[in-house]
């Protein structure tokens, strides 16, 4: 947890723009933990979407884009901000003269408190990311240092990678990732997970990925079974804390 902990240095604050739009997801997110009243022009079309993101609620009331550059040049924002390799926006933004940052994709905890704490910096509210770096740091400091061996799976029987962001959250909450990649449901028979963890998202919806976990094989697994909250897990980034106490509690019920 240490190099956790070290990633957490502040990022220097700079004059922030007057207009700020998202076109991602996850940029969305950050935006709607740190931004000012006032200050989001637009946010996309997820982002305000409850089945997509916990903080669907913070986005009541304002304005929504298709996630796509051209759409919000009308907008005239000061600053776009999307996550990912997007040659083409970015081509257009010069040429427009906008200001375009797109963010990579995190690695881990620490790379998401760096990020909320560049996308604060970047509109000018440094002080508002604090309070999500406290959280990060308050569940490494009492993540347990021997974590259960546990099992994250997906639709379709989709497990994350045992190193990696959602591996990363996992271990804050006192669990760690054992296997990654497509678990069949023969592997999970034969080798039952001390816990397994059911990522569930859009959870009232039916589709085959879903109906997976559903199978009754799984029910009869010895298995201690937790349900994670598929949204956060998403981009795994500024709903996360939240999702991690939770999930802290289920395992000490």
């Amino acid at each position: 947890m240490a190099a956790l902990l070290a990633m957490l240095a502040a990022a220097p604050a700079v004059a922030g723009p007057g207009r700020v739009v998202s076109l991602n997801l996850c940029t969305d997110e950050y935006l709607l933990l740190v931004a000012a009243p006032g200050q989001i022009a637009s946010i996309s079309r997820l982002g305000a979407d409850a089945h997509e993101t916990p903080l669907a609620g913070r986005a009541r009331g304002l304005a929504t884009n298709s996630g796509r550059l051209g759409d919000v040049i009308g907008q005239a924002p000061g600053l776009v901000l999307t996550m990912g390799d997007h040659p083409q926006d970015a081509a257009l933004a010069r040429r427009l003269g906008l200001r375009l940052v797109a963010l990579p994709y995190p690695a881990g905890p620490g790379d998401v408190v760096a990020q909320v704490r560049q996308v604060a910096a970047l509109i000018g509210r440094p002080a508002a990311a604090e309070a999500f770096a406290a959280e990060v740091a308050a569940l490494a400091r009492t993540a347990p240092r021997q974590p259960q061996p546990a099992l994250m799976l997906g639709g379709g029987g989709l497990a994350p990678a045992m190193t990696g962001l959602s591996a990363g959250w996992l271990r804050l909450a006192g669990l760690a990732q054992s296997q990654g990649g497509s678990i069949s449901l023969e592997r999970l028979v034969v080798r039952p997970p001390p816990v397994l963890i059911i990522n569930q998202y859009r959870p009232g919806q039916y589709s085959q990925p879903q109906a997976w976990a559903r199978h009754p094989a799984l029910a009869r697994l010895p298995s201690r079974r937790i349900m994670a909250d598929g949204r956060a897990f998403l981009c795994g980034g500024a709903a996360m804390p939240a999702e991690i106490r939770r999930l802290k509690r289920a395992l000490a019920a």
